[in-house]
């Protein structure tokens, strides 16, 4: 019985050992014939290339040591270690890997193109991490479904996470948004979830092109349809469009609201515009739940688009509701608007529960600027504590609509204006009091 007990561990022992098998390659290695046992290391010494699609066996680990590996690749619960290295490949399945590094597929030399190995990462892994370098951005993404704009990078999964190290940039220089994260549309009960972009530098190479460095509609990052987003701690230069958009997709009145951005958080990003040549720094047009607070804006807008941050419903299919804008710094905001604009416009665009608290607003066109077009279109928007510096003129207001519930408290404005405050625009529920105009 002893001994039948211990060739039972024995025999168990060596299928461990052939299970967890290290099989090197070689310099002639036929990499259609190489990858066949489950469960087995690989050991990559050398170069290959291959025009056959490579289908990985289940839990198998690939270590590189000085290897590289060129061809169409489908992973199949796989492990990347090592010095790896998969330029030039395309890549699907699923990994055990936690995080994606990005240089394991892409060149970040800043001249070969990396978008179209940036849209493999992203179909498939829900960590990646960007290290050091300049990722240039050529091709473009093929969206499932027509977004407004086209755009080298997309994303249409749940539960992405993208972290960039200090020095990792994101660099276009086409005529194209740079992002864009998107829902099916007329399905916002499973819109797209869970998403954080962090640490990432985003720029466009305005000084290279031939044509008019302002795009209105080609955006850094555009939404549609997200439900819990946070952008922060990136960095935008040199923008088109927006740096950052809460978008949609073209619905009107007749279609009603299809996508909504929802819990979305924008923190801690440094945003610098070109030449003031951009749209806005941040819009929001469709969006619900959202912190906009800590960044720094900086040379925004073109002086026909609105201004740094804006508020703007097109109509009534979208949601403008619950919004926070508290401790930015915004500089150089020369949009026709004001550094910070609520928009309610005569379609009955809806603007409701906004609070601007503890803002400063230096060397700007004009600090605020407020629509209300439609009765109670707008309604409890708090406009508290913020800075305004004497090169920037405090408010203007257009409208005669009715609106509700205004609280307008411990502003100071270091210049004094001659636009009455309101205007036209006819109050219910007004509270103003300790705001200093010097």
């Amino acid at each position: 019985m002893c001994q039948r007990f211990l060739s039972l561990i024995l025999f168990s022992l060596l299928a461990c050992t052939s299970y967890s098998q290290t099989i090197p390659d070689s310099p002639n290695t036929d990499l259609r014939r190489f990858f066949t046992q489950a469960g087995a290391t690989y050991l990559i010494k050398h170069p290959h290339q291959t025009g056959t699609t490579i289908t990985l066996p289940p839990n198998v680990t690939l270590q590189f040591q000085g290897g590289s590996i060129a061809g169409k690749l489908v992973f199949n619960n796989t492990q990347l270690n090592g010095n790896v290295k998969l330029h030039g490949s395309s890549i699907s399945g699923t990994l055990k890997n936690k995080t994606f590094n990005a240089k394991w597929l892409c060149y970040a030399d800043g001249r070969k193109d990396d978008a179209k190995n940036i849209n493999f990462i992203l179909a498939m892994c829900n960590a990646v991490f960007f290290p050091k370098g300049t990722y240039l951005l050529e091709s473009m993404h093929r969206p499932p479904y027509r977004i407004n704009k086209p755009y080298h990078i997309g994303i249409h999964r749940s539960n992405i996470k993208i972290t960039g190290e200090k020095g990792a940039t994101l660099k276009t220089k086409t005529k194209a948004g740079t992002l864009c994260i998107y829902s099916k549309p007329n399905d916002i009960s499973n819109s797209i979830h869970n998403i954080t972009i962090e640490g990432l530098t985003f720029t466009v190479q305005n000084e290279s092109t031939e044509w008019d460095p302002y795009q209105e509609h080609c955006h850094t990052i555009s939404l549609i349809g997200v439900n819990r987003c946070n952008i922060e701690r990136c960095t935008f230069k040199n923008f088109w469009g927006d740096a950052i958009c809460l978008n949609h997709y073209g619905d009107n009145t007749s279609t009603g609201e299809r996508a909504r951005n929802m819990n979305v958080v924008i923190r801690n990003n440094q945003i610098n515009g070109y030449k003031c040549c951009n749209r806005n720094g941040i819009s929001i047009i469709n969006g619900q739940n959202v912190i906009i607070e800590k960044n720094q804006l900086i040379n925004t807008s073109h002086p026909s688009m609105p201004g740094a941050i804006d508020i703007e419903a097109n109509n009534q299919a979208y949601t403008v509701d619950n919004i926070t804008i508290r401790d930015n710094r915004i500089d150089n905001s020369q949009g026709k608007n004001g550094a910070i604009s609520v928009i309610s416009n005569k379609e009955g665009a809806p603007a409701h529960n906004i609070e601007i608290t503890n803002n400063k607003i230096t060397n700007s066109r004009r600090a605020f600027r407020f629509y209300v077009w439609t009765d109670y279109a707008a309604s409890h928007i708090t406009v508290k504590n913020n800075w305004v510096d004497k090169n920037t003129d405090p408010w203007v207001w257009d409208g005669k609509g009715r609106t509700r519930n205004w609280v307008f408290t411990g502003n100071t404005f270091l210049r004094k204006t001659n636009k009455k405050f309101g205007q036209d625009v006819k109050f219910e529920g007004l509270t103003y009091k300790n705001n200093q105009l010097k």
